[in-house]
């Protein structure tokens, strides 16, 4: 089986969970026999391939030709660039009246209407730098896969949804829409009208939705009016680069981190009330946060004025390694979101022997046990945990070896045969429900 992978992350191009997700997914699906085609927003004109878990962690970038690219350094879409409504017109259209004849077509698929493809050519052209690199991803797309063959199309998040639509609607190919979050869990509200319409579209006009969770189905169920048995839970899964942790203990005090890129959605703010909190008692205590975002200033700026800013550690962005070493640091993470689709870093946090405090409204809470599952506004209570933690070390203790016996069987195993099978189970019914 061919699947052709959009994605906007894959290592070592990590911007949030995205890439890690898409790694440990692709790597087991290829042990299982899958061969994937994967897609990526760089500048040069070249598609991955992904035969085998070796290929996983080292991906063949290959030409639209399919000679492999020299060795080099490749670039993400870095473009500033005001693109004419027209000139969208003119560069996709040859490609939607150009399309393949269909040949021993066994089952129908979802048909994407001509107004939905006119529709997205209107918002690509809207001129937003970020909708600009979505148009250049889908050119790159559409043109690339004129020299490939694939058996449907698996989008990641609504940055390759409208790559994906114009996929289905020039090769008449089962379209899987991933949801791995949405507009409403990042801007815990509507959000962008546009990024909002983009998702509405890619879920409703794929054939089969996955989500990476209960918590996100019921937000897409709420928000997006799809049918429930369109859309299939696949939890993820956690791939450990490091296969023996060693704890670093570099302080005395016990070190509570929060990790996450510094946005609304993840609840960084909430982590600095906890801190006041906790430090106001008189415990000793170091606080770290860890993670880049637009909040990065402001939060620095807040821990100021609370008067605990000497308390508080930031560390900016962190490449992979140095975020395991921060994992490695602490003892207890702390994952305060207000909305959360899943959360790898909770997987992580466990493999990496830490006690972990979660936030109920998270995807992640659904299949852990041996964490505190704490509603994310109710901060006196994730005090209270953290100051037991601290007083009763044999307790924190026991709690993190736990931890890090559960997550072991947290393997992208099992998710990679529920896709397989929803793959199965698309092409030869039309759908993925069951």
């Amino acid at each position: 089986m061919k699947v052709l992978m959009l994605t906007w992350e894959y290592p070592p191009f990590i911007v949030g969970g995205l890439g890690m997700a898409c790694y440990g997914l692709f790597k087991a699906l290829s042990e299982l026999g899958v061969r994937i085609k994967m897609l990526l927003p760089t500048e040069e004109e070249v598609f991955f391939e992904i035969n085998n878990p070796y290929e996983a962690d080292f991906p063949l970038a290959k030409r639209e030709n399919g000679e492999p690219l020299s060795p080099a350094p490749l670039k993400f879409f870095n473009f500033l660039y005001k693109i004419p409504e027209e000139s969208v017109y003119a560069e996709l259209k040859p490609f939607l009246e150009s399309v393949p004849p269909e040949i021993h077509k066994k089952v129908e698929f979802k048909e994407v209407p001509e107004e939905v493809i006119q529709r997205l050519t209107k918002i690509l052209s809207q001129g937003n730098s970020l909708l600009y690199k979505v148009f250049l991803y889908t050119q790159k797309a559409i043109k690339i896969s004129q020299k490939t063959s694939f058996d449907l199309i698996h989008a990641h998040d609504w940055l390759t949804y409208p790559a994906g639509l114009f996929l289905k609607k020039i090769f008449k190919k089962p379209l899987i829409a991933h949801l791995h979050a949405t507009e409403f869990d990042r801007a815990l509200g509507f959000g962008h009208p546009v990024i909002h319409e983009i998702e509405y579209l890619g879920l409703t006009y794929s054939d089969c939705v996955i989500a990476v969770s209960n918590y996100t189905k019921g937000i897409a169920l709420e928000h997006y009016y799809l049918p429930s048995e369109k859309i299939q839970v696949v939890h993820n899964g956690f791939t450990a680069k490091e296969k023996i942790v060693k704890k670093i203990k570099k302080f005395k005090e016990p070190v509570i981190l929060f990790l996450g890129r510094l946005t609304p959605q993840k609840g960084p703010t909430i982590f600095l009330e906890i801190a006041k909190k906790v430090l106001s008692t008189g415990i000793k205590a170091r606080f770290v946060i860890a993670g880049a975002g637009e909040m990065e200033r402001e939060l620095m700026l807040e821990a100021g004025s609370m008067g605990i800013g000497t308390h508080i550690m930031f560390t900016g962005f962190l490449t992979r390694e140095e975020v395991e070493k921060a994992l490695s640091l602490a003892d207890i993470v702390v994952m305060p979101s207000p909305s959360e689709p899943f959360g790898i870093v909770a997987l992580e946090a466990m493999y990496f022997e830490n006690a972990l405090i979660i936030s109920k409204q998270s995807g992640a809470s659904e299949i852990i046990e041996n964490a505190y599952k704490v509603d994310f506004w109710d901060v006196d209570k994730m005090v209270e945990i953290i100051l037991d933690l601290i007083h009763h070390p044999e307790k924190m203790k026991s709690l993190q070896k736990k931890a890090k016996a559960e997550v072991q069987k947290f393997t992208w195993d099992g998710p990679a045969k529920k896709v397989l099978s929803l793959y199965q189970r698309l092409l030869k019914e039309g759908s993925c429900s069951s």
